[in-house]
């Protein structure tokens, strides 16, 4: 499998794109075919052995779609948490695309008739899963001792 198609994610971020598969999503066009290519070039990796340069949900990450200028977005996993200018769903197809991706990583693909898309990550600025703070405290709900 080539860098370009191999996603690292999360079992959590992983288990969130299985639930919307399940789901038959509607809305763009060409968003079905582009989940099932994620959900089949998928690598699930420990959370706790995951670089902090790759996309995973609620990660700010500065990217661009095809020749555009540069973005900045936190990905989240609808329209109910989306603040406009500030986030990109993984619910559109450029949130999806971006998700397991990593810094400068890009990803091409076509759209159904329409011409050839791509994503390229510059960088993941924060990603919750190497942040230690969180990570503590999603070991102390789990039964773990924090002192």
């Amino acid at each position: 499998m080539s860098e370009q198609s191999k996603f690292l994610m999360t079992d959590r971020d992983y288990a969130i794109l299985r639930g919307i598969s399940l789901h038959r999503p509607t809305g763009q066009r060409g968003y079905y075919a582009l989940l099932r290519h994620k959900l089949t070039a998928a690598v699930i990796v420990p959370p706790d052995d995951l670089d902090p340069d790759v996309v995973t949900m609620n990660s700010m990450v500065r990217y661009r779609l095809s020749e555009g200028r540069p973005l900045e977005h936190r990905l989240v996993i609808g329209p109910a948490r989306e603040v406009i200018g500030q986030t990109v769903s993984l619910r559109s197809i450029h949130g999806l695309a971006l998700l397991g991706m990593r810094d400068d990583q890009a990803f091409e693909f076509v759209l159904d008739d329409m011409p050839l898309a791509s994503v390229r990550v510059e960088t993941v600025m924060f990603q919750p899963e190497a942040d230690a703070e969180i990570v503590a405290q999603g070991r102390a709900r789990s039964g773990a001792a924090l002192f």
